[in-house]
């Protein structure tokens, strides 16, 4: 029998550690449970005691608690029970040579269960398993096994023998199976068509009667803003009896918990490694049952560097994304998600602190609905909201999304546009909807919008995340014209086919995205010419009221009345959202939003020169470490 591929034995490579044969060992089935700790490892009775406990408590086996917790590290582990097994433990340049004689579908069954067919006979396939093996599943049986190794070794060789698929896949899977849901065509045909011909006619139409073609214009951006002020107007009003949070229905024991993949992806990111494992491993979840991937880019030096420095506990693993374009953030998360074990998956960024509970109140929130409940969205807000006056401004734009709006419009079962971090996904599901569209700068919005036409819910959930505001007006404005783009790039896809997104939607939830997504991007880019054609009518009905006829005086009434009323719609949001948040000290900075909105739009015509200069351009947004608590207020 060849263990490694066909006819390479175990012992031939200088990587593999132990002995090439494997004489029968009568408790080397007790031993591969998990359940054995050799002496030699010299565990303290203490933390063998809380392993113990934690296992029972959790439904894991012993080994897989130690090595999560970092207590053991799995290289050590590993060599010692393999040494015990008389078995060889297999290092990454052997593992790639099993993985070459797989196929690439295979590599999320290689990662969920930890084991890879390392040698072939006509009776039986004999495996390489990752110890400590998976939690509650696929653990290691002793008569399968002819070698182990760790699961951080088994990964990187899987991801050095399919290299290029997985490139592939990352970036053009979606475009691939379902072209009608990727950014990778800035406009299909038909719209490019539609485009071409209504710029045509409003040029003719200017042309030939501009005083008119001006009217009609103007009166539909006003009935356009009208509805974004009825859509403001119900977030004001949410229905009877429905919380503006979910809260989780009840809690769930430790051994009822799933197991949970932590995405996060880094790049240029190294001042914020300290902080962010801090965060991660402050984390309120049994470490046996986690599995944090810290997804770096192969060309950042700097934070690999950084994290390379830090001694990591077992349940993280280290993958590192070979440079490819696009260079995005939903790429590097297509790449990592085959190598995502848990049940459930989230993403956090770099500069994120979340709250310690909150994986285990979404896990709730999500078992309280498994069939139609694909997602939930964790709020946002900063650490450093006092800072200057643009992270005040920013703390107020996020306390009203985040705390007025999507709650609202999920109590009335409405599609959310998810935020960058902290959406906690069924992993099934995720896999299902074709994961993030790496041609997407927002594909977060883009996916809750998808998650919704495929016929799922997205719900929010109450449990906070804090990160850094921008604080510096370039940085900021790199973010939102980012932002900006990412959601015309949003529009775009899912408007390829009105009708068809109008019944897999439903009429209301096509209303919603229209009037929220089309609103956010028209709002920024229309904005400044609406308020000056309001000042200006005000001029000239103050300074020459004699010469303004009566269809100019009613359209500037009904435009300065439209301004009004969503300014003031909007700052009833902000009053609200600070009493929601408990954010003292912000109403004051109400009044001033008018002046944040404008400079939106600076960020949104510069996002219209992006998209179509440059629409997969992921402008970095850069981070620093906190200064502060955790605390909205200071």
């Amino acid at each position: 029998m060849d263990p490694i591929g066909k006819g390479v034995p175990i012992g031939s490579d200088n990587a593999a550690d132990g002995p090439a044969a494997a004489p029968d060992h009568s408790d080397l089935a007790h031993e591969a449970t998990g359940e054995y700790i050799p002496p030699s490892l010299q565990i303290s009775p203490d933390d063998l005691e809380f392993a113990r406990q934690e296992s029972r408590k959790t439904g894991t086996d012993l080994a897989s608690v130690l090595v999560a917790y970092g207590m053991i590290s799995p290289q050590a582990y590993c060599r010692q029970m393999s040494q015990n097994a008389w078995l060889p433990y297999l290092r990454e340049p052997s593992l790639r040579r099993a993985a070459a004689v797989c196929e690439p579908s295979s590599i999320a069954q290689i990662s969920r269960t930890g084991r890879i067919p390392a040698s072939w006979d006509p009776a039986a396939t004999r495996y390489a398993a990752a110890l400590p093996s998976s939690s509650r599943s696929s653990r290691a049986c002793a008569h399968d096994v002819v070698a182990m190794t760790t699961r951080q070794e088994l990964g990187d060789a899987i991801r050095h023998t399919f290299r290029q698929q997985l490139c592939e896949d990352a970036a053009l899977g979606l475009a691939t199976r379902v072209p009608e849901f990727s950014a990778a065509w800035r406009l299909s045909g038909r719209q490019a068509v539609f485009a071409l011909f209504v710029a045509l006619c409003v040029f003719l139409a200017l042309i030939g009667a501009p005083h008119a073609t001006l009217w009609v214009l103007t009166l539909a951006l006003t009935g356009f803003f009208l509805s974004v002020i009825v859509l403001r107007c119900v977030v004001l009003w949410p229905p009877v009896g429905s919380p503006l949070h979910t809260r989780p229905p009840r809690v769930l024991s430790d051994d009822e918990l799933p197991t949970y993949s932590v995405l996060v992806p880094l790049f240029g990111e190294a001042n914020m490694v300290p902080q962010l494992l801090d965060a991660l491993c402050a984390l309120d979840y049994p470490a046996a049952l986690l599995d944090i991937k810290l997804i770096l880019e192969e060309g950042d030096r700097a934070t690999r560097n950084m994290v390379a420095a830090h001694q990591l506990p077992g349940c993280f693993e280290v993958i590192m994304v070979p440079s490819c374009w696009p260079q995005t953030k939903p790429k590097a998360l297509n790449f990592a998600l085959p190598f995502a074990s848990g049940e459930l998956l989230t993403i956090f960024d770099a500069e994120d602190v979340p709250e310690p509970k909150q994986l285990r109140d979404a896990a709730v929130l999500l078992a309280s609905d498994p069939t139609n409940l694909a997602c939930v969205q964790a709020s946002l807000t900063f650490y450093n909201a006092k800072q200057n006056w643009m992270t005040r401004q920013f703390t107020l734009e996020y306390a009203c999304l985040f705390d007025v709006i999507l709650p609202v419009l999920a109590a009335y079962r409405q599609p959310l546009p998810l935020g960058g971090t902290s959406n906690h996904f069924r992993t099934s599901v995720l896999r299902e909807a074709g994961g993030w569209d790496p041609h997407n700068v927002t594909e977060d919005a883009d996916l809750g919008v998808r998650l919704d036409r495929l016929g799922y819910r997205v719900d929010v959930l109450d449990s906070t995340t804090y990160e850094e505001a921008t604080h510096s007006l370039g940085n900021w404005l790199r973010q939102r014209s980012r932002w900006l783009k990412g959601w015309m790039q949003t529009w775009l896809v899912h408007m390829r086919s009105p009708l068809c997104t109008w019944r897999e939607m439903g009429p209301a939830g096509f209303a919603v995205f229209q009037v929220l997504m089309g609103g956010m991007v028209v709002s920024a880019l229309v904005h400044p010419f609406f308020l000056a054609a309001v000042l200006y009518g005000l001029a000239a009905g103050t300074l020459w009221p004699t010469t303004m006829s009566i269809s100019q005086v009613f359209l500037f009434a009904l435009q300065a009345v439209v301004l009004l009323v969503g300014y003031g719609v909007m700052m009833l949001i902000g009053r609200r959202a600070c009493a929601i948040r408990q954010l003292t000290g912000f109403k004051a900075s109400i009044p001033a939003m008018p002046i944040y909105w404008l400079l939106g739009s600076v960020a949104g015509w510069y996002a219209v020169w992006q998209l179509l200069t440059a629409p997969f351009y992921w402008e970095k947004t850069r981070h620093g470490p906190r200064r502060d608590q955790r605390d909205p207020g200071s």
